[in-house]
């Protein structure tokens, strides 16, 4: 029984702040920040692409060769249709389209006319401004 008396001097029970409950909601808040930034920072990586893409095709038309009407035809159509997003440019493509007919399914195509490279041009000035 001697050594009961000497624990007298323990003390009662003390309550210790919980702060888990604030450590997991700052946790998710941050996971949460962190996401919409990366999500904001990829979608605008990807207009940014577009854009450069757009440029590019836009470029691609510019720099036809139209020593070979067939090969001619078929980049403008396939970069064209890339190329045209506005109503109006939409139009354009198609009468663009009609004009290139004459070139694709040919064995012996003609040479480009100066009437199918104003179309060309009509095209790109209504497309990039």
């Amino acid at each position: 029984m001697q050594g009961l008396e000497k624990l007298k001097d323990i003390k009662g029970i003390v309550d210790i702040p919980d702060i888990s409950y604030y450590i997991f909601l700052s946790i998710v808040l941050l996971v949460v920040i962190l996401s919409v930034i990366s999500i904001v920072y990829l979608l605008n990586m990807i207009k940014n692409q577009k854009k450069s893409k757009r440029k590019y095709y836009i470029s691609k038309l510019k720099n036809i060769d139209f020593s070979d009407s067939k090969k001619a035809a078929y980049e403008i159509t396939k970069y064209a249709r890339k190329v045209a997003d506005t109503k109006q440019s939409k139009g354009i493509f198609e009468q663009l389209l009609k004009e290139l007919d004459r070139y694709k399914y040919v064995k012996n195509p003609p040479k480009f006319s100066k009437e199918s490279k104003k179309y060309l041009q009509l095209f790109l000035e209504v497309c990039c401004g």
